[in-house]
Protein backbone atom coordinates (compact mmCIF):
# COMPACT_ATOMS: atom_id res chain seq x y z
CA UNK A 1 0.00 0.00 0.00
CA UNK A 2 2.90 2.09 0.86
CA UNK A 3 4.39 2.08 -2.53
CA UNK A 4 1.56 2.32 -4.34
CA UNK A 5 0.60 5.56 -2.48
CA UNK A 6 4.30 6.67 -3.31
CA UNK A 7 4.27 6.03 -6.93
CA UNK A 8 0.81 7.85 -6.98
CA UNK A 9 1.94 11.19 -5.61
CA UNK A 10 5.40 10.88 -8.16
CA UNK A 11 3.17 11.08 -11.25
CA UNK A 12 1.41 13.39 -9.60
CA UNK A 13 4.06 15.70 -9.05
CA UNK A 14 6.03 15.11 -12.09
CA UNK A 15 2.42 16.57 -13.88
CA UNK A 16 2.63 19.82 -11.43
CA UNK A 17 4.95 21.50 -14.27
CA UNK A 18 3.27 20.65 -17.44
CA UNK A 19 0.03 21.93 -16.13
CA UNK A 20 -1.40 24.95 -17.67
CA UNK A 21 -3.81 27.46 -15.73
CA UNK A 22 -7.06 27.38 -17.72
CA UNK A 23 -7.71 30.96 -17.84
CA UNK A 24 -3.98 31.71 -18.77
CA UNK A 25 -4.21 34.97 -21.33
CA UNK A 26 -2.72 34.05 -25.12
CA UNK A 27 0.65 35.21 -25.96
CA UNK A 28 0.72 38.65 -27.05
CA UNK A 29 3.33 37.86 -29.06
CA UNK A 30 1.66 35.15 -31.22
CA UNK A 31 -1.48 37.30 -30.84
CA UNK A 32 0.69 40.52 -32.78
CA UNK A 33 2.37 37.52 -35.59
CA UNK A 34 -0.89 35.95 -36.35
CA UNK A 35 -2.98 39.35 -36.98
CA UNK A 36 -0.17 40.45 -38.97
CA UNK A 37 -0.14 37.13 -41.21
CA UNK A 38 -3.99 37.48 -41.63
CA UNK A 39 -4.04 40.68 -42.77
CA UNK A 40 -0.95 40.07 -45.02
CA UNK A 41 -3.27 36.85 -46.51
CA UNK A 42 -6.38 39.24 -47.32
CA UNK A 43 -4.60 41.74 -48.92
CA UNK A 44 -3.18 39.35 -51.32
CA UNK A 45 -6.68 38.02 -51.92
CA UNK A 46 -8.45 41.57 -52.24
CA UNK A 47 -5.32 42.27 -54.91
CA UNK A 48 -5.47 38.54 -56.68
CA UNK A 49 -2.24 38.64 -55.52
CA UNK A 50 -1.85 34.68 -55.91
CA UNK A 51 1.91 33.92 -55.81
CA UNK A 52 2.13 35.55 -52.27
CA UNK A 53 -1.13 33.87 -51.18
CA UNK A 54 0.49 30.77 -51.66
CA UNK A 55 2.90 31.03 -49.01
CA UNK A 56 0.34 31.68 -46.33
CA UNK A 57 -1.18 28.66 -46.40
CA UNK A 58 0.18 24.87 -45.54
CA UNK A 59 0.93 22.82 -47.95
CA UNK A 60 -1.92 20.20 -46.43
CA UNK A 61 -4.67 23.06 -45.81
CA UNK A 62 -7.53 22.60 -45.92
CA UNK A 63 -10.40 24.69 -46.82
CA UNK A 64 -14.36 24.48 -45.89
CA UNK A 65 -17.92 26.63 -47.44
CA UNK A 66 -21.06 26.37 -46.34
CA UNK A 67 -22.16 27.01 -50.21
CA UNK A 68 -19.13 24.80 -52.42
CA UNK A 69 -17.93 22.40 -49.51
CA UNK A 70 -14.12 21.13 -48.74
CA UNK A 71 -11.19 22.39 -51.25
CA UNK A 72 -8.09 20.45 -50.06
CA UNK A 73 -4.35 21.76 -50.10
CA UNK A 74 -2.73 24.59 -50.85
CA UNK A 75 -2.70 24.12 -54.28
CA UNK A 76 -6.09 23.56 -54.53
CA UNK A 77 -7.33 26.63 -52.67
CA UNK A 78 -5.21 28.83 -54.65
CA UNK A 79 -6.11 27.51 -57.67
CA UNK A 80 -10.12 27.46 -56.92
CA UNK A 81 -9.43 31.34 -56.02
CA UNK A 82 -7.43 31.65 -59.39
CA UNK A 83 -10.62 30.04 -61.31
CA UNK A 84 -13.36 31.61 -59.40
CA UNK A 85 -12.83 35.25 -58.08
CA UNK A 86 -9.84 36.06 -59.40
CA UNK A 87 -10.86 34.78 -63.16
CA UNK A 88 -12.76 38.21 -64.33
CA UNK A 89 -10.19 41.02 -64.73
CA UNK A 90 -13.23 43.37 -64.48
CA UNK A 91 -14.30 41.97 -61.35
CA UNK A 92 -13.10 41.27 -58.13
CA UNK A 93 -14.16 40.87 -53.92
CA UNK A 94 -12.98 42.28 -51.27
CA UNK A 95 -13.07 40.92 -48.12
CA UNK A 96 -13.22 43.16 -44.75
CA UNK A 97 -13.62 41.86 -41.13
CA UNK A 98 -16.41 43.32 -39.03
CA UNK A 99 -14.79 45.45 -36.38
CA UNK A 100 -14.87 44.12 -33.06
CA UNK A 101 -15.87 40.74 -34.22
CA UNK A 102 -12.09 39.26 -33.94
CA UNK A 103 -10.90 36.52 -31.18
CA UNK A 104 -7.93 35.26 -31.04
CA UNK A 105 -7.06 32.37 -29.06
CA UNK A 106 -3.68 30.71 -28.69
CA UNK A 107 -3.14 27.19 -28.46
CA UNK A 108 -0.48 24.52 -27.66
CA UNK A 109 1.83 22.60 -30.14
CA UNK A 110 2.26 25.55 -32.24
CA UNK A 111 -1.23 26.00 -33.20
CA UNK A 112 -4.01 29.43 -33.01
CA UNK A 113 -7.64 30.12 -33.61
CA UNK A 114 -9.27 33.00 -34.85
CA UNK A 115 -12.88 33.82 -35.05
CA UNK A 116 -15.05 36.48 -36.30
CA UNK A 117 -17.50 37.83 -38.67
CA UNK A 118 -15.96 38.94 -42.54
CA UNK A 119 -17.80 40.74 -45.34
CA UNK A 120 -17.94 40.78 -49.19
CA UNK A 121 -17.62 43.50 -51.33
CA UNK A 122 -18.09 43.04 -55.00
CA UNK A 123 -15.99 45.90 -57.19
CA UNK A 124 -16.77 45.58 -60.59
CA UNK A 125 -15.60 47.96 -63.36
CA UNK A 126 -17.84 51.07 -64.24
CA UNK A 127 -20.22 50.53 -61.04
CA UNK A 128 -19.47 51.75 -57.71
CA UNK A 129 -18.64 49.60 -55.16
CA UNK A 130 -21.60 47.28 -53.06
CA UNK A 131 -21.52 45.42 -49.91
CA UNK A 132 -22.92 41.65 -51.11
CA UNK A 133 -22.92 39.66 -48.09
CA UNK A 134 -20.77 38.71 -45.09
CA UNK A 135 -20.38 35.17 -43.07
CA UNK A 136 -18.72 33.63 -39.90
CA UNK A 137 -15.03 32.24 -40.40
CA UNK A 138 -12.89 30.27 -38.11
CA UNK A 139 -9.15 29.77 -39.05
CA UNK A 140 -6.44 27.47 -37.71
CA UNK A 141 -3.38 28.62 -38.05
CA UNK A 142 0.09 26.77 -37.15
CA UNK A 143 3.21 28.05 -36.59
CA UNK A 144 5.34 26.20 -39.72
CA UNK A 145 9.11 27.25 -40.29
CA UNK A 146 9.35 30.38 -38.53
CA UNK A 147 5.86 31.81 -39.53
CA UNK A 148 2.20 31.33 -39.33
CA UNK A 149 0.14 29.75 -41.87
CA UNK A 150 -3.41 29.43 -42.79
CA UNK A 151 -4.00 25.29 -41.94
CA UNK A 152 -7.87 25.17 -41.59
CA UNK A 153 -10.32 27.47 -43.12
CA UNK A 154 -13.98 27.87 -42.30
CA UNK A 155 -16.42 30.25 -44.10
CA UNK A 156 -19.98 29.69 -43.31
CA UNK A 157 -23.55 31.17 -42.49
CA UNK A 158 -23.20 33.04 -45.59
CA UNK A 159 -25.85 35.95 -46.12
CA UNK A 160 -26.93 38.90 -46.96
CA UNK A 161 -25.14 41.55 -44.35
CA UNK A 162 -27.53 43.85 -42.48
CA UNK A 163 -27.98 47.70 -43.84
CA UNK A 164 -26.27 50.58 -42.50
CA UNK A 165 -27.08 53.24 -43.36
CA UNK A 166 -24.36 55.69 -43.94
CA UNK A 167 -24.48 59.02 -42.08
CA UNK A 168 -25.65 62.11 -43.95
CA UNK A 169 -22.65 63.52 -45.08
CA UNK A 170 -24.20 67.33 -45.26
CA UNK A 171 -27.35 69.15 -44.14
CA UNK A 172 -29.31 70.52 -46.60
CA UNK A 173 -31.75 73.84 -45.90
CA UNK A 174 -35.82 73.18 -46.64
CA UNK A 175 -35.24 75.51 -49.56
CA UNK A 176 -32.34 73.34 -50.67
CA UNK A 177 -34.42 70.09 -49.90
CA UNK A 178 -37.48 71.62 -51.95
CA UNK A 179 -35.54 71.57 -55.26
CA UNK A 180 -35.60 68.26 -55.62
CA UNK A 181 -39.46 67.68 -54.69
CA UNK A 182 -41.92 66.96 -57.79
CA UNK A 183 -43.13 63.75 -59.84
CA UNK A 184 -40.60 61.77 -61.63
CA UNK A 185 -42.17 59.24 -64.28
CA UNK A 186 -40.61 56.28 -65.70
CA UNK A 187 -41.07 54.35 -68.89
CA UNK A 188 -41.69 51.06 -66.96
CA UNK A 189 -41.69 51.36 -63.22
CA UNK A 190 -44.23 53.93 -63.05
CA UNK A 191 -44.12 57.55 -61.06
CA UNK A 192 -41.83 58.87 -58.24
CA UNK A 193 -43.10 61.04 -56.13
CA UNK A 194 -40.27 62.90 -53.91
CA UNK A 195 -41.54 65.55 -50.80
CA UNK A 196 -39.94 67.46 -48.28
CA UNK A 197 -40.16 65.86 -44.85
CA UNK A 198 -38.23 67.59 -42.03
CA UNK A 199 -34.78 67.57 -42.28
CA UNK A 200 -35.10 65.01 -45.51
CA UNK A 201 -36.67 64.18 -48.51
CA UNK A 202 -39.64 61.27 -48.99
CA UNK A 203 -39.99 59.17 -52.07
CA UNK A 204 -42.83 57.08 -52.51
CA UNK A 205 -43.01 54.69 -55.51
CA UNK A 206 -45.31 51.54 -56.11
CA UNK A 207 -43.75 49.32 -54.13
CA UNK A 208 -41.54 51.29 -51.66
CA UNK A 209 -41.23 54.21 -49.46
CA UNK A 210 -37.79 55.67 -48.43
CA UNK A 211 -36.16 58.32 -45.64
CA UNK A 212 -33.42 60.00 -48.35
CA UNK A 213 -30.70 61.99 -46.84
CA UNK A 214 -27.76 63.31 -48.90
CA UNK A 215 -24.52 62.03 -48.58
CA UNK A 216 -23.43 64.90 -51.53
CA UNK A 217 -24.90 67.75 -52.81
CA UNK A 218 -27.21 65.83 -55.16
CA UNK A 219 -27.10 62.13 -53.96
CA UNK A 220 -29.14 60.23 -51.48
CA UNK A 221 -28.90 57.68 -49.52
CA UNK A 222 -32.13 55.70 -48.31
CA UNK A 223 -32.19 54.75 -44.73
CA UNK A 224 -34.16 51.86 -44.50
CA UNK A 225 -32.56 50.19 -47.38
CA UNK A 226 -29.48 50.35 -49.78
CA UNK A 227 -30.87 52.24 -52.50
CA UNK A 228 -28.61 55.41 -53.61
CA UNK A 229 -30.60 58.16 -55.78
CA UNK A 230 -28.65 60.78 -57.92
CA UNK A 231 -30.38 63.85 -59.31
CA UNK A 232 -28.82 65.06 -62.37
CA UNK A 233 -29.36 67.94 -64.80
CA UNK A 234 -30.56 70.23 -62.62
CA UNK A 235 -32.91 67.82 -61.04
CA UNK A 236 -35.03 66.87 -63.82
CA UNK A 237 -33.34 63.04 -63.94
CA UNK A 238 -33.45 60.93 -61.15
CA UNK A 239 -31.49 58.04 -61.21
CA UNK A 240 -31.99 55.04 -58.60
CA UNK A 241 -28.34 52.47 -57.93
CA UNK A 242 -28.73 49.14 -56.16
CA UNK A 243 -25.67 47.37 -55.84
CA UNK A 244 -23.68 49.41 -57.39
CA UNK A 245 -25.51 50.06 -60.75
CA UNK A 246 -28.37 51.94 -61.94
CA UNK A 247 -32.09 49.89 -61.73
CA UNK A 248 -34.09 52.79 -63.16
CA UNK A 249 -34.16 56.35 -64.52
CA UNK A 250 -37.19 59.20 -64.06
CA UNK A 251 -37.29 61.94 -65.63
CA UNK A 252 -39.36 64.68 -63.98
CA UNK A 253 -42.47 65.80 -65.11
CA UNK A 254 -42.52 69.40 -65.81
Amino acid sequence: MIIRRTVLVALCLAGVGSIQPLNAAPSATEEVEVRAADAAYWRTYNACDLKAMAPLLTEDAEFYHDKTGLTATRRGIVDSIKRGICSDPNMRLRREEVSGSVQFHAMAGGYALETGVHRFYVRQKGKNEYLDGQANFTVVWKHVSEQWQMHRILSYDHGPAPYQPPHPALTLSAAQLATFTGRYTTPKDGDIVVTVEGDHLRLKASHVSVSLYPSAATTFFALERDLQFDFTDRNRVLTVIEKGGPVAVAKRVP
